[in-house]
């Protein structure tokens, strides 16, 4: 089938705006981009006051928690958890859902939360999931979504934190689940061009043993397959990594052999300017989560990763899965952070969830409008109240945007929205089925009294 798309404007960091162009999707991919309509039989899209970008690479995202977490990790006051949140209401959250919820009820979760990453403008998402949450890999399908599957592994399964916020490791796993992941690759990897990867997402440094993440790295480099792990991301961590190796968490990925072009790192947050000159030195990719981070009151750094000029991917975490608002916190955070209004433009943030977020994953067919890309697009709708009259239509969006203004979505150039309608799902009959699995979880966690008592006692009834 031939589509063509005619906005108004057309932007890719590569080419920059341009207005009263044509782009011709034909299969998968863009055909052609043109000054003057085409006259071929096609389904045409015209769209005045539109802007045509690339599908935005949601660099990190947790799908399934976005929900899980909703309004039980946000307004945390002082006595509400003992120490970081991560390893006291997070991760033993996530092993009650994982011990819980069925395979149907898991798979009805992420293809909620997928939904909301659709709805947000994320045309590939670079997930990282328990092993019991694998059913994602078939739901993400079913939408026509591109996904880097990357399961977590653990050498210390289970994390807590003691009454007085001290943290809880596990013995030793018996089973890190490797081999669960490389029957996943065997079973659904489509390999460098595919729309569903799976790859290894070890979970950190404090939580995996060298052992663990050298069998890992040595996987990478034979199969061809992604890998992203969380670091520098906390206090608790850098501590624990110091005290096991006497090193830092960059420079043990350093160590490890672990630094190369195709490692996504989350966060990094407590990296130094030194360590983000490692990871640029080494070709890998940071991907940075300011709205998470600022929900528990810490500041990203997201002015110093801009600064360092290291490869830097944007990722909606597990809060809100709504690209165009993680931009604009990310953008203001930078621009308060730095003092200068100047950084972070809308050209730089559009940037690092474009281009930027494709070169991470090794896809350089991905992130731009041009003969020959893959059609992973975003058309947004500029002619409402919020936007006019557009003097910039970039900085118009990050401004005053909102996702829900995303008027088609491709990817592979097959719409799963149009018209702000999803093609590819009930969405009704989903949000339905997947809201009831996590009252399920909510219910059984305050029952445990898993809860802390400040939180549980904000649980809507």
């Amino acid at each position: 089938m031939t589509i063509v798309v005619s906005p108004r404007w057309i932007w890719d960091a590569a080419g920059g705006l341009r207005g009263g162009q044509h782009v011709v999707i034909e299969g998968n991919r863009i055909a052609d981009v043109v000054a003057e309509a085409p006259t071929l039989d096609a389904d045409r899209i015209a769209l005045p006051d539109s802007l045509l970008i690339p599908g935005f690479v949601n660099l990190h995202n947790h799908a399934f928690s976005a929900p899980l977490f909703r309004g039980l990790a946000d307004d945390i006051g002082e006595a509400d958890l003992p120490g970081d949140v991560v390893y006291s209401l997070l991760m033993p959250l996530g092993d009650i859902a994982a011990e819980i919820l069925d395979e149907e009820e898991i798979g009805d979760v992420a293809e909620m939360a997928l939904l909301e990453n659709l709805k947000g403008g994320s045309t590939t998402i670079m997930d990282i999931w328990r092993l019991q949450q694998a059913p994602f890999v078939g739901r993400a399908k079913r939408l026509g979504l591109r996904t880097y599957s990357c399961p977590y592994l653990f050498s210390t399964p289970k994390m807590d934190m003691t009454p007085d916020g001290k943290p809880v490791t596990a013995p030793l796993a018996a089973d890190t689940g490797f081999g669960t992941v490389m029957a996943l690759i065997a079973a659904h990897d489509e390999g460098p061009r595919g729309r569903t990867r799976v790859g290894f997402g070890p979970h950190g440094l404090d939580t995996c043993t060298p052992d663990l993440l050298r069998q890992i790295g040595a996987a990478v480099e034979k199969l061809g397959v992604p890998l992203t792990i969380h670091a520098a991301q906390s206090a608790v961590e850098l501590g624990i990594v110091q005290e096991r190796y006497g090193t830092s968490p960059i420079r043990h990925l350093r160590d490890l052999g672990l630094l190369r072009p195709g490692t996504v790192l989350a966060h990094c947050v407590f990296a130094t300017d030194e360590e983000l000159a490692i990871v640029k030195e080494h070709g890998a990719a940071i991907a940075s989560c300011p709205y998470a981070f600022a929900r528990s009151g810490v500041a990203v750094p997201f002015a110093r990763f801009l600064d360092s000029g290291i490869r830097l991917g944007v990722g909606t975490d597990g809060v809100g899965l709504d690209m165009v608002a993680e931009l604009r916190a990310a953008a203001l955070l930078a621009k308060v952070q730095a003092g200068r209004a100047g950084i972070a433009s809308a050209e730089a943030m559009l940037g690092a969830a474009t281009l930027s977020g494709a070169e991470a994953i090794l896809r350089p067919d991905l992130g731009v409008i041009a003969p020959g890309a893959t059609a992973d697009l975003l058309l947004f709708d500029l002619s409402g109240a919020r936007y006019q009259p557009v003097w910039n239509p970039l900085q118009a969006l990050l401004t005053n945007g909102v996702a829900a203004d995303l008027h088609s979505l491709f990817v592979d150039g097959v719409p799963l929205l149009r018209d702000r309608q999803v093609l590819v799902a009930d969405e009704v009959s989903v949000v339905r089925r997947g809201g009831a699995a996590i009252r399920r979880v909510w219910d059984h966690a305050r029952d445990m009294g898993r809860l802390p008592a400040g939180i549980a006692a904000r649980l809507a009834q």
